[in-house]
């Protein structure tokens, strides 16, 4: 099986080193990941510039030991995909996994994540995708391998279930890092609540408002029996996920409706 392993995080981020350790056995793992941090990029590509690429070794953590030789891409998570799908990598690849993402990808943050791009990408090709991520508690605390080995495990039941070439499953692991085990795995759809929006605001000498996300996640009339609440009571959650925005159901009526 030859897997693809990305994240928006860059390619010397804890999360990916500790994703390939777990994997490496599973297949060929080829690494194509940014050369810098690239979260809430969305599903940018490049388009009017050349890309960088970049041979790079990574060495393991908290060793001198090259863990892997990947790609670096001057580019976004969905660049690294579309190019390591289609050139970087010399043969077709089987699934590509990304992360693992540093914060929790859950509720209406799917559309803003770059790791949850850059798996979309891989399904809008027609590669099943899986979607890591951590909740992040103490980021002093966090337990990358004990994350990477729940997220293994998962990884093969995904892979061996209904992931067909155009699947796109978000997987989040919960908070580790006081030691718990996660509560269980459920299967929820996406809340859709908005994000309560806060910023930190700073005026400059010359009046200018400068503003600065605050890092954390609320949500406004949080419903139940979403991955937000499942996550928050600590659950691995599973999410499938798909790329068509056509709201279909309304096709129909809109064709009436623009032909009176």
């Amino acid at each position: 099986m030859r897997i693809l392993l990305t994240n928006d995080d860059g390619i010397e981020a804890p999360g990916i080193a500790a994703m390939y350790r777990e994997i490496a056995d599973l297949g060929q793992v080829h690494v194509v990941a940014p050369m810098g941090g690239c979260s809430g990029s969305s599903h940018a590509v490049t388009v009017h510039r050349s890309i960088l690429t970049r041979r790079v070794p990574v060495l393991g953590p908290a060793t001198a030991q090259v863990l892997f030789e990947g790609v670096a891409v001057d580019g976004w998570p969905a660049d690294c995909v579309k190019l390591g799908c289609s050139h970087i990598v010399d043969e077709p690849v089987d699934v590509v996994i990304s992360g693992i993402n540093s914060g929790a990808n859950i509720g209406i943050n799917v559309t803003y994540s770059g790791t949850v791009a850059a798996a979309r990408e891989a399904a809008i090709i027609g590669i099943p995708a899986i979607a890591v991520s951590l909740h992040i508690g103490d980021p002093e605390k966090t337990d990358w391998p004990r994350a990477a080995t729940i997220a293994r495990q998962m990884i093969e039941k995904l892979i061996a279930g209904p992931l067909d070439r155009h699947g796109l499953v978000n997987l989040n692991v919960p908070i580790l890092d006081d030691g718990a085990e996660p509560a269980g795995v459920r299967v929820e759809p996406v809340c859709t609540a908005a994000l309560v929006d806060q910023y930190d605001r700073r005026t400059s000498d010359d009046g200018d408002h400068h503003y600065r996300a605050v890092q954390g996640m609320w949500f406004h009339n949080l419903p139940p029996r979403t991955d937000v609440g499942a996550l928050f009571d600590r659950y691995i959650t599973v999410t499938p996920l798909h790329f068509d925005p056509t709201q279909h159901e309304l096709i129909e009526a809109w064709q009436r409706h623009l032909a009176d």
